[in-house]
Parts: structure tokens; sequence; C-alpha cells
């Protein structure tokens, strides 16, 4: 959930893909028509593991960037394997929006 919602700002949580599609585009597609086929402006991806590194190329190929990261808390890291959870953010520049 956003902490402040606004009309033209979109959070996208929790995407995956079935094992047996992976690797085959299935992600890509979906968000490729959320990004275009949706009137929001801004898409916010608020919680993605830095040692996602699969996840973390995709979303840098549909062009989100990372503005931001929370460190996770020492104990819960060593225990769980993530340092980080990386924030990203699309803009979508369309003038048609």
């Amino acid at each position: 959930m956003l902490a402040d919602p606004s009309p033209v700002t979109c959070s996208i949580d929790f995407v995956g893909t079935a094992p047996e599609f992976r690797g085959q585009g299935a992600a890509m597609m979906i968000l490729r028509q959320i990004l275009e086929n949706t009137p929001y402006e801004q898409f916010l991806i608020e919680e993605v593991a830095d040692t996602n590194i699969p996840a973390m190329k995709l979303y840098k190929k549909l062009g989100f960037q990372e503005y931001d990261r929370k460190p996770v808390p020492l104990k819960r890291a060593e225990k769980i394997g993530i340092n980080h959870f990386i924030l990203l953010k699309y803009e979508n520049r369309s003038s048609d929006r």
C-alpha cells in the first residue's frame, strides 16, 4: 500500500511467474500491458530483494529505476540472506496520458 496514495501513481506488488513459465517473457508481457494501458503517470515497486537478480534485470529492462533502498536489520538479513529491499520507479512520459 502506498503511504501517500495518488490518482496518478500505481503500486505494483507481488509480481511472480510460475516456474514452468520463467524465462519466456510472461512477466515482461504482463508488466508492459500495465505500463502501456493504464492511466497512471508513475509506477512504484516498493520491495524487491537485492538478491533477486532476475527481477531486477526485468524491471531495469522495462525502464524502472532505483530510487531508494531499505536496509534489512542485520539479524534478519543473516537469517533470510537479503541485505536491502530496493524501491523502483517508472515514470510514464507519454504525452497522450
